[in-house]
């Protein structure tokens, strides 16, 4: 509790006093006020200027999808306009992911000693680790991805599987990143759902269920479905496989996925702010996966091949020709990584003790 409390009071000393777009904030939280204005038709007082960018006041970034963008379109609406406004859903997300971490933990090694340790040693690496650290301070798409593939997965090796089918809708609406968490899901799926239809239904159904519904203003606002995919979805999707997110010249911010595991080239956000990665948590992430197929724990397996089905969505979407790729992705799959590694540990720790004890007997 008081962990989490220090880490929220570092956040806003840190962060509240930029009053000024940092990073990417010059297209989302514009793109909220204008989803506010154009999409559902409310009009808020602007008492924060627009950036400086072509046609700002008629982006509803259709690149990516709308969740974060509503979620900070809702505190623009009850608070207004203005950079404190617009992070404040980001530093809850960070509250948040620390405590799912923990809880995490709890329900994959249980409520217990080695249970209750791993979950503050996974607290600890997330409020540490220095992608999410900045990336949970401003008001990007990351921390949104990051926390609601975790909670998804949360949710999903909890086996609370109409919840998490609603969950991995959220995550889909969070990030077009977070789609390569389908594989992994269907795999649990399979191992638990024995019914096909029901397999289908939480797997697929529930989730583009979910995510039409949010979509639907939208969908209204570009003139119809078809309308809505082309200059949405599959906007979004071809957005995604090409260069053009920042110039091939700017080499000292444009990192590949296998850079991040060595922090080349941390995307400098402006302020002093810098999405680095730590590579001794990615490493760690790295040594530890293997663990989980040795122990045969289908749900550790899952865990860590979760975030590893996002890295190499990455690496899929670099090789499609998008060499325009940064730092602050790691964020994306980090919640998921750096809670895996203390989990890990301590399962696999608890898994010898039992092993020479059974050999003993």
């Amino acid at each position: 509790m008081y962990k989490r409390q220090i880490y929220t009071f570092y956040t806003v000393s840190t962060f509240a006093g930029i009053k000024d777009y940092v990073g990417d904030e010059v297209w989302y939280p514009s793109a909220a006020y204008n989803i506010l204005k154009l999409v559902f038709h409310v009009q808020v007082p602007m008492n924060f200027p627009y950036p400086n960018e072509a046609n700002i006041q008629y982006y509803v970034n259709p690149e990516h999808p709308p969740l974060p963008k509503y979620i900070m379109a809702l505190f623009i609406y009850a608070l207004g306009y203005n950079p404190l406004v617009w992070r404040i859903p980001s530093w809850i997300l960070g509250d948040l992911t620390i405590i799912i971490a923990f809880l995490m933990a709890r329900k994959l090694i249980g409520n217990n000693v080695l249970g209750n340790v791993s979950g503050l040693i996974a607290s600890v690496l997330i409020a540490l680790d220095p992608n999410i650290w900045v990336m949970h301070g401003i008001a990007m798409l990351e921390i949104y991805a990051g926390f609601f593939s975790l909670f998804t997965l949360y949710l999903l090796l909890s086996d609370r599987i109409k919840s998490s089918s609603v969950g991995l809708g959220l995550a889909f609406l969070a990030k077009e990143s977070l789609l390569p968490l389908l594989i992994p899901y269907i795999y649990y799926l399979g191992e638990i759902v024995k019914q096909r239809t029901k397999r289908v239904i939480y797997g697929i159904l529930i989730p583009v269920a979910i995510y039409v519904a949010f979509s639907i203003p939208l969908i209204i606002y570009f003139g119809g479905i078809k309308q809505w995919l082309d200059a949405s979805f599959l906007h979004m999707l071809s957005w995604d496989v090409t260069n053009g997110h920042i110039s091939l010249s700017a080499t000292n911010q444009i990192s590949a996925p296998w850079d991040w595991f060595l922090d080349i080239h941390p995307f400098f956000l402006g302020y002093g702010l810098y999405a680095n990665v730590n590579p001794l948590l990615m490493w760690a992430w790295v040594v530890t996966t293997p663990l989980a197929f040795i122990m045969k724990d289908i749900k550790l397996i899952i865990f860590t091949m979760s975030a590893w089905s996002i890295w190499l969505g990455f690496v899929a979407v670099y090789f499609l020709g998008n060499h325009t790729l940064f730092s602050f992705y790691v964020t994306d799959f980090a919640t998921i990584s750096d809670v895996y590694v203390p989990i890990s540990l301590f399962k696999f720790l608890n898994w010898i003790e039992l092993r020479n004890k059974g050999e003993n007997n």
